[in-house]
């Protein structure tokens, strides 16, 4: 069935796809899109799935340090994904006025090795004061976005809940999250 609505908005983010093994591109679903595949699989367990990665610094970032804790945002990004670099200081900005109130924001690098690299270089230049992390093994990526979509943002309430995984970024889309956000850390 033709459906041109479809067309338009596959091929307007098919620049914030990510590259899959077999290095075809994958076009990100729409920024409205809530509960994808990742959040309604983290929510039929029982228990939340884990992660550990390295930061740029060198340190260890383990989600279940944060769950039952802080409310979480993943932020799946990569540095050739021009939406991405639009949207990480906005998420770094809202970082830095609720990580007192126990908000975690961490930015999770998609990069493969031939662009790892810049991830530093990157997270450099736009200022992140947020925990930034690379996953080579595409961990966490397996874990909370399957699709491999670029940006993609996923939202863990307190009690270990997946309430949000939206993929793409439109400029606007971070004051809704900032409210949804600040609704979380108010419960």
């Amino acid at each position: 069935m033709y459906r041109p609505l479809s067309i338009l908005v596959l091929v307007a983010l098919a620049g914030c796809a990510t590259s899959g093994q077999s290095g075809e591109a994958k076009a990100t679903a729409p920024a409205a899109q809530t509960k994808s595949a990742a959040a309604s699989s983290a929510q039929s367990t029982s228990k939340l799935p884990d992660f550990t990665l390295e930061t740029i610094e060198g340190e260890q970032f383990s989600l279940s340090d944060h769950v039952g804790k802080d409310v979480i945002v993943l932020s799946f990004w990569a540095t050739w994904c021009q939406p991405c670099l639009a949207e990480l200081p906005h998420l770094d900005a809202l970082y830095q006025a609720e990580k007192d109130n126990g908000l975690m924001i961490v930015a999770i690098s998609m990069d493969e090795p031939s662009s790892q690299a810049e991830v530093a270089p990157a997270a450099s230049r736009l200022g992140l004061t947020m925990p930034v992390v690379m996953d080579p093994q595409q961990v966490a990526v397996s874990l909370y976005n399957r699709s491999r979509n670029a940006p993609m943002t996923v939202v863990i309430s307190r009690s270990g809940e997946v309430v949000r995984a939206s993929a793409g970024y439109n400029p606007g889309d971070e004051e809704h999250l900032a409210a949804e956000v600040r609704d979380l850390l108010a419960q």
